[in-house]
């Protein structure tokens, strides 16, 4: 049925959807079909052989012969959009016509384009004096992805971008440019359609223990929907997003109606996932002892692989649907997509509904335009796959002995006949040992998301030159998190009868802005002027409830919970913070090839209420000159341009820090403060210069990209001890000097359309240095996460973001392993030691486009070189003895080593295999001894196609069908360390470059299908 497919609000107002449904279908049959044939040529009368015309709003495109003539069929108002290369691209409505000869003007290189800036502003690519990249919706959806911000992984200099290892709709770490808050967030803020979004992400860590993951904010949304989305990276192009646009800006634009073209698109993308590697474990030795979960005994032979088959393939449906029309007055574009997947562990499920409208209108003689957005969401996540110690499939999975047969276990529960219930049917039970079958099963999880965004935008035209324009948004979030422990599971998350728990917490965000803008012309001088200000209000509140012993077994509500024995029923304690500004900008363009950007902005934060420094103001500077208009360059340089600019931005700091209050946690307990108020807190800033150059070659065939840039956050805040007797134990100081340096480079190709073979490739390049600069007078050195499990990430002086520290194995001034009277390694005592950074040391795109005829290929190889990753996984593994290495050891007669027993000067050559991975290996071990090489390189993306030709669809039903072949991750061209290090383990700022038994990357092959009609 289809109310099984569209969220319940989507049935409200069936009559207004009804109506824009037959409005748009009464307007496309009212349309006539013809055939439009003319010739193209430049100002002179010479023909254009190879010249694309294109269909507006389709992917219907024909090339014009070698007379420069040319036939399309199209509708009577359709829009033909005509392109070649070096020549300004025109459009012309057809308007029943069915000859057309066209002239096309030279280009002036990108001197016309129109790029998305701050705000939502639309500005001329010549006068942008910072860094930006486009990535279109096309390159989004090419190969199908549940969280889309995943594909722009590789295309985009300058941006990393981490998968959450958590399956189908798992939510991904975003850098630009590297950390810079050793306590914020370092994550770009998203912009949709100039309103800023809450990327709000459903995630909770518990150490290494468990890391949960129910998906973020941005992976809610339907990529079908995206025209395109422009990467502001730096802080110039940032600055008038204020405080929360620190670290960058990721703008997303969103599709609307065209203005004289009905289509109905629909896109259909279907995606096998398998699991791309797994752990390696020796097959040699079995079960220490009957009983035993470790595997350090007598050999063995045939032993059953009992892990491939575990693994599931995943399969992943997306279909969306989309219908789009209008005319000068109104345009109408309405979506509906629908997001199935599986994951490649059992009972792993996603299932998204995506249902957008987007009017758009203008009155009063097209003065007043006006438009309005709406999107409703309905997700749901089942079991979400957990990493860490405990709680996970992958323990049981991986740490059976070897040797014996899971065969008897995959019937996971058995009938407790004296209790009449099923339990767990397993042999080693513990709070990380448990049936993966069973936990697949009876360990639920899931995360019901329910989100609505709103947005209106009107702008009334005062004068030819003077527009005003007010905006208003809301994006309400309502997750519901529930996690049921059947009776069975191990007792530290269910009790006798089982164990339940339940978050519900609604966010709610409200935006508004009143923008001024100007735009006028004097002779050589033209000017264009912004002033505005601006309010965002976020609200959080919310329940939880939990206990760990029910009174009826299995019964999963608040009322079956025991709250005497660890159980809890509270109200989240309400949040609510408060951003207002006062922002403007200038951009002055001299002749057209020198322009001077300005732009100032003040921020009142109620975060920083109890301070003196509630207000802050940042500016930001640049200056671009465009070489070609300004110098007689060589006739090979079409397009030349210089550009710089500096800026400060604000950051705010996290709610309740300046005068912490005793509160209830949510367990409804009062938690007493221990923190001193912090009245002389100042709001972090990060100071950014950027240089860049910008050049075309070849009549724009060949273009070049440079950017150096270097960022210095400052006034980071920072918790220190407060000495005995003064009431507290904590209190914040501000500190800190961050310093991100790099250089980015893309190199661009495009053939001339002429040729049949049709190429488009753009090469990424990116560089980032960090450095600590400074921390603070009473701070050595500030912890982001200090594990039990020997692992930490800690900033240091002279340090990087990213440092990893843990235990490591004892050697002497010559380097050799220190070896005690026992024959075991000794582990190095005192302070945990630096092992290694996780951050690469340059990342490498390299994204390819290929048309021949009616075939298109495309594919993309993307690498990251350098830095180094953890791999507690493979400490378990030691520890247990399944491990491969382990195995060859115990092959070998021992693990080789060089040497020396303690206190002596007698040479060690070999240790006996059990003592060292028992001593090095295990949890709570050495784990600086498990690091491994980052650099990793791979065929990210391909897709093969075909377009079925415009001369075989023109009297059908169908104006374009297109098909591919997709595959994504298929080949690692290189990698060295045993798990994926694009995967991590949470998003948090801690635990990057760090594995704790998490889910392996996929290897995905799959089919799209797009069709207009």
């Amino acid at each position: 049925m289809l109310n099984d497919y569209l969220p319940s609000r989507f049935f409200r107002k069936p009559l207004l959807v009804l109506g824009v449904i037959l409005s748009f279908c009464i307007t496309a049959f009212a349309q006539q079909q013809l055939t439009v044939s003319g010739k193209v040529t430049n100002i002179k009368g010479e023909v254009l052989p190879g010249a694309s015309v294109n269909i507006k709003g389709s992917s219907t495109t024909v090339l014009t012969n070698n007379s420069g003539e040319f036939a399309i069929s199209c509708y009577s108002n359709s829009i033909l959009i005509f392109s070649y290369s070096g020549f300004e691209p025109q459009e012309i409505s057809v308007n029943n016509a069915t000859s057309l000869d066209v002239q096309l003007l030279e280009a002036q290189g990108v001197l016309s384009e129109v790029v998305v800036t701050a705000l939502g502003v639309e500005r001329k690519s010549s006068q942008v004096t910072y860094a930006t990249q486009k990535v279109t919706g096309s390159e989004l959806t090419k190969v199908a992805e549940t969280n889309f911000i995943n594909t722009i992984s590789g295309k985009v200099s300058g941006v990393s971008i981490y998968r959450n290892a958590s399956g189908v709709g798992g939510s991904a770490k975003v850098l630009i440019r590297g950390n810079k808050s050793a306590q914020g967030n370092n994550q770009p803020l998203y912009v949709i359609n100039g309103v800023p979004m809450s990327n709000f992400a459903s995630e909770s860590i518990n150490q290494s223990f468990s890391s949960f993951d129910g998906g973020d904010g941005i992976s809610n949304l339907n990529p079908n929907d995206i025209e395109s989305i422009n990467v502001l990276k730096g802080a110039s192009a940032a600055a008038l997003y204020g405080s929360r646009a620190a670290n960058g800006v990721i703008l997303i634009t969103t599709k609307k109606g065209k203005s004289g073209i009905s289509t109905i698109d629909f896109s259909s993308s279907f995606s096998m996932d398998r699991a791309a590697y797994l752990p390696e474990f020796q097959s040699s030795f079995g079960q220490t002892a009957p009983g035993s979960e470790e595997s350090w005994g007598e050999a063995i032979t045939n032993a059953p692989d009992n892990i491939s088959g575990f693994f599931k393939t995943g399969k992943t449906w997306i279909n969306s649907i989309a219908l789009s029309s209008g005319n000068e007055n109104m345009r109408t574009y309405l979506s509906y997509s629908h997001t199935k997947g599986n994951g490649i562990l059992e009972d792993n499920k996603l299932t998204r509904h995506n249902l957008s409208i987007r009017e758009t209108a203008k009155f009063l003689k097209d003065k007043l335009s006006i438009d309005a957005n709406l999107n409703i969401i309905s997700q749901h996540m089942h079991n979400p796959p957990m990493s860490g110690f405990q709680a996970t499939q992958l323990y049981g999975l991986y740490s059976f002995p070897r040797g014996l047969s899971m065969e008897p276990y995959k019937n996971f529960e058995i009938f407790d006949s004296v209790r009449n219930v099923g339990t767990q049917n397993w042999p080693f039970i513990t709070a990380s040992n448990q049936n993966p079958y069973w936990v697949a099963n009876r360990n639920l999880f899931d995360n019901k998301r329910n989100r609505t965004m709103v947005n209106l935008v009107a702008k009334y035209d005062i004068t030819d030159w003077l527009n005003l324009q007010l905006r208003g948004n809301m994006d309400k979030t309502n997750d519901v998190n529930t996690r049921k422990y059947y009776v069975g599971t191990a007792v530290a998350y269910g009790g006798p009868n089982g164990g339940y728990n339940l978050l519900n917490r609604t966010l709610t965000e409200y935006y508004g802005d009143a923008i001024l803008n100007a735009s006028k012309s004097f002779d050589k001088i033209s000017l264009n002027v912004l002033v505005g200000s601006s309010i965002t209000d976020t609200r959080t509140n919310g329940e939880s409830a939990g206990s760990t012993l029910l009174y009826i077994p299995n019964v999963f509500t608040i009322q079956n919970m025991n709250p005497l024995n660890g159980g809890y029923a509270s109200s989240l304690s309400d949040g609510r913070q408060q951003l207002q500004a006062v922002f403007g900008s200038a951009n002055i363009t001299y002749n057209n090839w020198l322009s001077l950007d300005v732009t100032g902005r003040n921020d009142w934060s109620s975060n920083l209420s109890f301070t003196p420094n509630g207000s802050y103001f940042y500016p930001s500077a640049g200056l671009s000159v465009l070489l070609q208009e300004a110098l007689k360059l060589p006739e090979v340089i079409s397009y030349a341009k210089l550009r710089g600019s500096y800026a400060v931005v604000g950051n705010t700091v996290p709610l309740y820090v300046t005068n912490p209050q005793n509160y209830l946690d949510g367990r409804g307990n009062v938690n007493f403060n221990n923190k001193t108020p912090f009245t002389d807190l100042k709001p972090e800033k990060t100071k950014s210069l950027e240089v860049g150059a910008e050049m075309q070659l070849f009549r724009n065939q060949f273009s070049v990209d440079f950017t150096y840039y270097k960022t210095n956050t400052i006034n980071q805040f920072f918790s220190i001890a407060v000495p005995p007797g003064t009431g507290y134990s904590l209190r914040y100081i501000n500190g800190g000097d961050i310093q991100n340096s790099g250089v980015e480079v893309t190199l661009g190709y495009t053939s001339l359309p002429g040729t049949l073979l049709r190429w488009n490739s753009a090469v990424n390049f990116s560089t980032n240095k960090n450095v600590i600069k400074r921390l603070a007078t009473e701070v050595e050195q500030f912890v982001l996460t200090s594990d039990i499990n020997n692992y930490y990430s800690i900033l240091k002086v002279g340090g990087s973001y990213g440092d990893l520290f843990g235990q490591v194995v004892k050697r002497d001034e010559k380097g050799r392993v220190v070896i005690d009277a026992d024959g075991k390694p000794v582990i190095q005592s005192g302070s945990p030691a630096f092992v290694g950074n996780s951050n690469p040391k340059f990342k490498l795109g390299f994204n390819n486009n290929f048309r021949y005829r009616n075939f298109l290929l495309s594919f993309l190889v993307d690498g990251s070189f350098g830095g180094k990753v953890m791999s507690l996984s493979e400490q378990v593994f030691d520890g247990l003895g399944i491990s491969k290495a382990s195995g060859e050891a115990r092959l070998n007669g021992g693990v080789k080593v060089n040497g020396v027993t303690e206190g002596t000067e007698t040479s060690v050559t070999s240790v006996d295999a059990r003592k060292w991975y028992q001593t090095v290996g295990g949890i709570q071990h050495a784990t600086g001894e498990y690091m491994y090489d980052a650099t990793n390189a791979r065929v990210r993306e391909i897709s093969l196609g075909y377009a079925i030709p415009s001369t075989v669809l023109k009297d059908g039903f169908f104006k374009t069908v297109k098909f591919s072949l997709v595959g994504r991750n298929l080949v690692y061209l290189y990698k060295k360390a045993p798990f994926d290090p694009d995967i991590i383990f949470s998003n948090g700022n801690g635990y990057s470059g760090v594995e704790i038994l998490s889910l392996p990357a996929t290897r995905s092959f799959g089919f799209n299908l797009n069709v207009t009609f």
